[in-house]
C-alpha cells in the first residue's frame, strides 16, 4: 500500500539515498536539494513516498494559499521502484491531499523537462494532466483539473 509519510530525522537518510535512472537526472533535483529548499520556503509541503514501510520516492508541493495556486514542485520514484505503479498511486494521494487541504481547489499544476525520448509527459497524461501550452524556465507546464 502506497502512503505519503512525513520525513523525520529517523527517515531522512533513506529518502536521501533514493535516486532516479541516469537518463532522468536532468529532470528532477536530488532529494537532498529539494529538502534543503523546502526548509527555506514556507509554501513547501514534502513527504516520502512509501510502499508499506519501504521508501520508494519523494514528492514536494508548493501550496500558495494567497494566490490559490497549487503545484507539484518535485516528484520522483526511485530507479529500483519504477514501473510498479507507485508513481500513479502516489499521485492519486497527492490529488487527495490538495482537495482535503483546499476543498475549493479547481486545479493544480506541474512542470517537466521536455525530452524527445523517455520524457515524463506520457506518464502525466495517463494520470489526467493536460499540456497548457505554456513553458517556464525551459519546462512545459501541465494542468490537472478537478471535476
Amino acid at each position: 500500500m502506497v502512503t505519503l509519510k512525513e520525513i523525520t530525522k529517523k527517515t531522512l537518510f533513506p529518502i536521501l539515498k533514493l535516486d532516479v535512472l541516469e537518463h532522468q537526472k536532468d529532470q528532477v533535483a536530488p532529494n537532498s536539494i529539494s529538502i534543503s529548499e523546502a526548509y527555506f520556503e514556507d509554501k513547501a509541503w514534502f513527504r516520502g513516498i512509501y510502499n508499506d514501510d519501504v521508501p520508494v520516492g519523494f514528492v514536494m508541493l508548493s501550496l500558495d494559499t494567497d494566490k490559490k495556486e497549487y503545484w507539484v514542485w518535485r516528484y520522483m520514484i526511485d530507479k529500483n521502484h519504477q514501473g510498479k505503479g507507485y508513481g500513479k498511486d502516489a499521485m492519486e494521494l497527492v490529488k487527495k491531499v490538495i482537495k482535503e487541504k483546499f476543498p475549493d481547489a479547481m486545479e493544480f499544476f506541474l512542470s517537466y523537462v521536455p525530452k524527445e525520448k523517455d520524457g515524463a509527459d506520457g506518464f502525466y497524461r495517463k494520470l489526467g494532466f493536460v499540456d497548457t501550452g505554456k513553458m517556464e524556465d525551459g519546462e512545459k507546464i501541465m494542468r490537472f483539473g478537478f471535476a
